[in-house]
């Protein structure tokens, strides 16, 4: 187990989802900071269920974290600006499976 106290904070990232219209949901990660949140990242494309657009959000946000069992570190990466939801992991990086981290499964799109 690691050393809790060697370790840089945690950082306080939340998953949200936006209705942009009716029936259109789109994930967003925003962290807290001094002056208030800040959003590090959002979906692209809005999908048709708020559960569908939480659990992208959960994928992207478990992506972020080298260690799911200490949580996202002050020395990990951001995600990118506009990071696309969707997609084939890219080679060498950690790929999700059907149930993730977080311990929920993933919804049925479509």
């Amino acid at each position: 187990m690691p050393d809790h106290r060697l370790m840089p904070s945690l950082r306080s990232i939340a998953v949200t989802v936006v209705e942009d219209k009716e029936g259109a949901y789109r994930w967003r990660l925003v962290e807290l900071e001094d002056e208030g949140w800040r959003v590090l990242g959002q979906q692209s494309r809005s999908t048709k269920t708020y559960k569908a657009a939480m659990a992208a959000g959960l994928v992207e946000l478990q992506k972020m974290i080298e260690d799911l069992d200490v949580g996202p570190r002050g020395d990990e990466p951001e995600p990118e600006p506009e990071p696309k939801t969707e997609r084939e992991p890219e080679e060498g990086k950690k790929k999700s499976g059907a149930a993730f981290g977080f311990g929920f499964g993933l919804p049925k799109i479509g």
